[in-house]
């Protein structure tokens, strides 16, 4: 398989694609194929378009969100009514 920068011999060199209008057109042809069913991506292509965004929260984030909407003096306020 060639890479997206290797033009054919008897190509000018300014047919060659660089990386990221290589990325763009194999992306169009993933979406035009997978109107037809599940097409296997390469992970290069897959990142181009978004496939591997990070939208997690962060561990001290998630374990912050534990604890909304509690207070964390309610327990020393309840014994003290009783």
């Amino acid at each position: 398989m060639k890479t997206p920068n290797t033009p054919d011999k008897g190509a000018p060199a300014s047919a060659a694609l660089n990386d990221q209008d290589y990325l763009a057109l194999a992306s169009s042809m993933i979406n035009a194929q997978s109107l037809n069913g599940p097409v296997p991506v390469d992970p290069d292509i897959a990142d181009a378009m978004g496939a591997f965004a990070e939208d997690a929260l962060s561990s001290d984030d998630a374990l912050d969100s534990h604890f909304d909407g509690i207070d964390p003096t309610a327990d020393a306020e309840d014994s003290n009514h009783g």
